[in-house]
């Protein structure tokens, strides 16, 4: 692989400037940011799937899902003293977009990618500053972004400053506190929200009744305005509309087809949460005219590491999936009446990270889906207890 050239020549990419009081796009304008989209989501698809190869984890979906947003902001930061030129992100695991932007920038060797979520790569799964080449920011978990860009506007009044957000990270409490402060501080904050209605335990629209992204920020005093993320132009036409509008704005995005759009295999399903598996990355490319590259993939191997793991092996289940199972001990004894009333399992759409889908499986009768809400959910799992007498 020391050989190997990577197939995706990013010197392709065309650099442009967009002016937001235009909101129409020229031709030659929406055919250069067609190329750059489809240039920036078949890299995304090529280095992710490494780490497939790898047997590590990573996400493909949304970094490949937000690049047409990230494509236009690009073309506005070419304007240098209107923009905090920095693309936040508050959906961390999205990390492959910052990636592709470091190599873009030159800050990483764009063969680097390569080594996607390999152990020592300084490539983890979350943007980490200071630590990998380019990168800007840290991420924190989910909800921590948008008032960090709160701090950001306060510090650059003069400027607008731009969020990658989604329906999941906006479920976070933190985001309701930074939507009032963005509001009542009128600061010139902009959200582009890929509002895809999948996160990693299935749809919010599903397991998370009454939640809706566009009256939830309308509500905070937000302007907000829904647009198809996969139609270029009038995508550039409600991002131009929030750019010139005086005050923080989002953008919904919700896919025109399911998520993440032109990957057959994963659309539409939560497995876009995960790297894409190898077979679905080479079947994609090669429909898009790139070489199978099935034996390069098979010759990625996961770097041997010294260290001594206690915990999980081959013969010895994982600890999260370990608790599960004690748990579902516990619930046999119980008939399923009196386990609903003593038991309550609530889950932050991690019940497959956790150990708790082996207790969905088993017991339904105790188990709550819920939002990415962990303040609010350990709270009511305390609440639970109480019950006067």
């Amino acid at each position: 692989m020391s050989n190997f050239t990577f197939p995706v020549d990013l010197k392709q990419f065309k650099r442009f400037k967009l002016d937001p009081t235009k909101p129409t796009l020229t031709g030659q304008q929406k055919a250069d940011l067609l190329a750059n989209i489809q240039l920036l989501r078949d890299a995304i698809v090529f280095f992710t799937a490494t780490g497939a190869a790898r047997g590590v984890s990573g996400h493909t979906g949304g970094a490949y899902d937000t690049v047409p947003e990230v494509c236009i902001m690009l073309s506005l930061f070419e304007d240098t003293e209107k923009y905090v030129p920095i693309v936040f992100d508050e959906a961390g695991h999205r990390v492959a977009t910052q990636y592709i932007l470091s190599a873009l920038e030159g800050a990483l060797p764009v063969e680097h990618l390569m080594h996607y979520r390999e152990a020592n790569s300084k490539l983890p799964g979350h943007p980490e500053l200071g630590l990998t080449p380019g990168v800007k920011f840290s991420s924190g978990r989910l909800g921590h972004m948008w008032p960090l860009v709160n701090g950001v506007a306060l510090a650059n009044r003069g400027k607008t400053v731009f969020c990658l957000g989604s329906d999941g990270s906006q479920q976070e409490g933190n985001d309701a506190e930074a939507a009032r402060l963005a509001v009542a501080q009128h600061l010139n904050v902009k959200l582009l929200i890929d509002d895809n209605d999948v996160t990693i335990a299935g749809h919010p629209s599903e397991y998370l009744k009454g939640y809706d992204v566009t009256k939830t920020l309308e509500g905070h005093g937000l302007k907000v305005i829904t647009v198809q993320g996969e139609d270029i132009d009038a995508l550039w036409g409600a991002i131009s509309s929030i750019v010139t509008y005086d005050g923080p704005a989002a953008g919904t995005l919700s896919p025109s087809v399911s998520w993440p759009p032109g990957i057959v295999d994963i659309q539409g399903s939560p497995h876009g949460h995960d790297v894409i598996p190898v077979k679905s990355a080479v079947k994609h490319l090669i429909s898009r005219g790139y070489p199978d590259y099935t034996e390069l993939y098979a010759g990625m191997k996961a770097v041997d590491q010294a260290y001594l793991h206690i915990g999980s092996t081959a013969e010895r289940g994982a600890n999260r999936v370990v608790f599960g199972e004690a748990v579902n001990l516990v619930l046999d004894k119980l008939s399923k009446e009196e386990a609903a009333a003593k038991v309550m399992v609530i889950d932050s759409d991690l019940e497959g990270s956790t150990g708790l889908k082996v207790i969905h499986q088993k017991h339904p009768e105790v188990f709550i889906p819920s939002g990415i809400m962990e303040r609010g959910n350990f709270s009511a799992a305390a609440g639970f207890r109480i019950r006067p007498e």
